[in-house]
Formats: C-alpha cells, structure tokens, sequence
C-alpha cells in the first residue's frame, strides 16, 4: 500500500519504485518531510518484487536543505530523530538507489544525494554544504563523503561551504553522468531499464553483500563473498534459470526464489 503523503509523490510501476519530491519551488526537507520520505522507504524495503529506487523532484530546486527553524536548540532532537530515521531506511535498502538532480541540491538535500548510488545531474545542478556558514556541521556529509570524494574534498566541501558544479561533482566521482536537463529523465529511465533486466532476489542479494563488504579488506570480503555465492546464490531457483536461459537463448522468467 502506497503511503500517504502531502510533500512527495510515490507510486510503484514495471518494478521500479518512484519516488518525488514535491514541495516546491526548493523541497525544504522539514521533519514531516522527512517522515514521509522515511514512510515510503518503508514500503520499498517490504516489497520484494522491486528492482530499483527512483528519486527526482518537483521545482527548481533538488532540495535547499533541511528546514532551518528546526535547528533550534529546542528542535533539533525532533528535527534529528526524523533525519536519522530516514537515513537508516536509505541505508538498509538492498535496491539500487537513482536520483536524478536539476537545480540545487544543498544541505540536507546533498546528504540525501550522498545517498544515491546512481547520480546523474543536469547541467544546471548545483551541490553544497553551507551548514558551516550558519554554525552547523553536516552529520550525513562528515560521515559519508570522505568515502565517496576522498578525505580531501570532503574536507574542503564541508568546511567551506562552497556551492560547486554538477561536471565538477563528476570529477570528484560523485556524479555519474551530467545532461541537459531536457535528457535528465530519459538517462534515468535507460538507466532502470538496466536494473529491471535483474532477478529482484539476486539484485536483493549483491547489494546487500555489497554494503556488508564495504570497509573490509579484500581477502576477508572476498572468502565472505564467495561463502554467500556458493550457499545461498546457488540454491536459488533464478540462479539455474538465469543459466537456462542463457543456453536457450531467450530472456529468463525469473522466479523470485
């Protein structure tokens, strides 16, 4: 069942979960905002027919961040509590995660973009951390950057609350492709369409192994990796059918088990 919501829109078609947000003009990420963002992660995690996480939005804005009333010091446990929340539910997904940015995406909404595991941005996206400017730190930004661009540039990043480029964003590796904005929503969909050719068990499966790899040293991750491929990918029913079909020359009809 679809969650009910006022700040994004949410619908699930051809395996694929949509998610938009769409409070504009800037998608202003309130706690409620966020609550409802963490209601449908929800429902995405519950769905095991899914193959991947779309997220995009309405406005010129990707999003300006977190709403700043909120962080004050009377506030900032609630408006915490419900960032948390929805991190931990980006973070325990075991679905491809595709955003697709134009406009800005500053603050909170860059965190939500760290997030992304498939980024592609129009020429006009901008990202940023300009928390330092107004006496905060960003906790998503501090804790996932240096993994994503290097300790380096996350440094720079999160200290100087510079705004930078979507073509600068894809030299520090953080976005994958930069188009126009006129392309941005057929990129996606081509894009998914990869995705959508994957049993949803066995995507479920490698992005899970994935994450739970992440930080390890590659002889352990490998030994580990091999152990689940052996005595979990191999007793399942797609895996025997992703052979078969490859014999038969012929699309697999995958089973989900």
């Amino acid at each position: 069942m679809n969650p009910v919501s006022t700040t994004i829109r949410f619908e699930i078609r051809d395996d694929v979960a949509y998610l938009t947000l769409a409070s504009p003009p800037l998608n202003v990420l309130s706690g409620a905002m966020m609550d409802e963002i963490s209601n449908a992660l929800e429902v995405v995690a519950g769905d095991a027919t899914l193959k991947a996480l779309a997220i995009d939005a309405e406005g010129k804005a990707f999003s300006a961040g977190a709403d700043v009333g909120e962080h004050r010091p009377e506030q900032a446990a609630g408006m915490i509590a419900a960032f948390s929340r929805m991190f931990r539910g980006f973070e325990a997904l075991e679905l491809p995660v595709v955003m697709a940015v134009d406009g800005a995406a500053l603050g909170a909404g860059f965190e939500l973009v760290q997030m992304a595991d498939l980024l592609i941005a129009s020429e006009h996206a901008t990202f940023g951390q300009p928390e330092i400017r107004l006496g905060f730190f960003a906790p998503v930004g501090v804790a996932r950057l240096p993994a994503l661009v290097g300790r380096a540039r996350a440094m720079e990043i999160t200290c100087s609350g510079k705004s930078y480029t979507a073509e600068q964003m894809r030299t520090f590796g953080l976005v994958s492709q930069v188009v126009a904005s006129e392309q941005l929503g057929d990129l996606v969909e081509k894009s998914l369409g990869t995705f959508r050719r994957a049993s949803p068990l066995v995507m479920r499966m490698n992005v899970r192994v994935l994450k739970s790899l992440l930080g390890k040293d590659f002889e352990t991750a490998r030994v580990e990796a091999e152990r689940i491929f052996l005595e979990e990918l191999m007793a399942t029913e797609d895996v025997r059918e992703g052979i078969a079909s490859f014999f038969e020359k012929r699309r697999p009809a995958w089973k989900n088990r």
